[in-house]
């Protein structure tokens, strides 16, 4: 990659910083390389010649690939190289720690004042948040992260000491992980030991993680597997999905950006200026838990509009999970 004429990875323009970040969401959301006529429609300046436009482009992709250094796909199509680096979306204590010291270089004092004050705030709560983990948890987080996330091979793995909540048994599993719900902290692997079947093997339940020397079995036919999650990471496969379309006031808003931050882009607000519930976000859902406890806190600020598959899973959910904590409570 050449080098950039200007070092400095700053950019002075509010209107490009604006346009370079637009291009770079929408280029990290695209589902398969885009062509340049695409880029120019959605990202060319309106005044400006097809030539200009193109010209325009190419200044904002060089920006993200020379400056920024991520590594694009470029010819025909544009794409991002490495998405898997995209994918996480909660700073731990060293990544807020480093933004906190870098944002000593915005140039507008009351903007890097309040930029360094909520840095230093999430910096307090990852550190406490990374205190109250177990260390082996969180090394085996960071240890799935990159050997099963961001691997482009994929091995053969022994899981140490796996507790089945099944059946109750304490052993070593070999198995090939193909993805790993750093949400959930569940890795999902193909037990070789049990007819090669996709499973749910969750962190807790495990002493470690051995990589070994061989790769995955061919008869897995990993080359031609799709990984397919809902929103909140859980494996979809060939399970049916239950559709939410949700409705929300302010209040709900608010809570919602800060308990679900990965899914405020899809969120969308309606025209209507007499709509008590003005935002709206349509969803694909395997299961209603990550949102069940959220949902039932709020019910007076939701609605949830034609989605019967949810309603009779949330109220599924509240039976067995709410109705009878409460009973057993009150026993």
């Amino acid at each position: 990659m050449k080098e950039s004429k200007v070092s400095s990875k700053i950019i002075k323009s509010s209107t490009t910083q604006e346009n370079v970040l637009r291009l770079l969401v929408f280029l990290l959301e695209a589902e398969k390389p885009v062509p340049m006529v695409s880029l120019q429609r959605l990202f060319g300046s309106g005044y400006e010649s097809e030539q200009g436009k193109k010209r325009s482009i190419y200044r904002y992709l060089n920006i993200i690939e020379e400056k920024w250094n991520i590594e694009l796909i470029r010819g025909d199509h544009y794409a991002i190289k490495k998405k898997a680096a995209f994918q996480a979306v909660e700073l731990n204590s060293a990544e807020a720690q480093a933004l906190y010291f870098s944002a000593a270089d915005i140039i507008d004092p009351d903007i890097r004042l309040k930029t360094q004050a909520k840095l230093l705030r999430i910096y307090q709560e990852r550190r406490k948040k990374e205190d109250l983990i177990p260390k082996r948890t969180l090394e085996l987080m960071d240890w799935c992260e990159v050997h099963i996330s961001k691997a482009k091979v994929k091995m053969q793995m022994r899981l140490k000491r796996y507790s089945s909540i099944n059946s109750g048994v304490i052993a070593d599993r070999l198995v090939v992980p193909i993805a790993f719900n750093l949400q959930n902290l569940e890795v999902y692997a193909y037990d070789l030991e049990d007819q090669n079947i996709l499973k749910v093997f969750k962190l807790e339940r495990m002493d470690g993680i051995e990589k070994l020397k061989e790769k995955a079995p061919k008869e897995l036919k990993l080359d031609k597997l799709e990984i397919r999650r809902d929103p909140f990471g859980y494996l979809i496969q060939d399970k049916e999905l239950i559709k939410l379309d949700l409705r929300m006031d302010i209040k709900a808003f608010i809570l919602f950006t800060l308990n679900f931050s990965k899914l405020v882009p899809l969120i969308e607000k309606l025209e209507d200026s007499d709509n008590p519930m003005p935002y709206r976000i349509e969803l694909e859902l395997l299961r209603v838990d990550p949102l069940a406890g959220w949902l039932l806190g709020l019910l007076r600020h939701i609605e949830i509009v034609d989605s019967p598959a949810f309603k009779a899973e949330l109220s599924k959910y509240f039976e067995q999970n709410v109705l009878s904590q409460l009973h057993t409570k009150l026993q």
